[in-house]
């Protein structure tokens, strides 16, 4: 029995010693427990805060978003315009650079015919006359 004893002993004091060393590893456990509660209060208040900046900012984006997408028609709408205006400026261009040419033709032609007219009604006047 006495073997018995010592190893009943042993184990006991063994058991006293664990004891005595798990203490300040579980007062230490319970410090971070607690200090790891307050910070989640701390960090859950302040998040708060910045999770409702944060859906009013998307919700400001969203209408930023949604207006630029109604303006985008617009745009291109006005961009269409722009092109037609564009081509008919193009037209007019060649519709005056054919009339120009067609003038400056025409004036050359129509000073010769002027010239000749003269020279013609002066010598039926002179005939006449003559």
């Amino acid at each position: 029995m006495l073997f018995l004893e010592i190893t009943s002993a042993v184990t006991a004091l063994t058991l006293v010693v664990l004891a005595f060393c798990l203490i300040p590893v579980l007062l230490e456990l319970k410090q971070t427990a607690i200090s790891l509660r307050t910070f989640s209060d701390t960090l859950q208040l302040e998040l708060k805060p910045l999770i409702k900046d944060l859906r009013d900012t998307v919700a400001d984006v969203k209408v930023v978003t949604n207006s630029a997408a109604a303006n985008a028609d617009g745009i291109n709408l006005f961009m269409e315009e722009l092109g037609h205006a564009g081509h008919n400026i193009r037209m007019i261009n060649r519709v005056i650079g054919v009339a120009s040419t067609i003038v400056s033709g025409s004036s050359g032609w129509l000073t010769g015919a002027r010239v000749a007219g003269k020279f013609i009604a002066d010598r039926l006047l002179k005939k006449k006359g003559g």
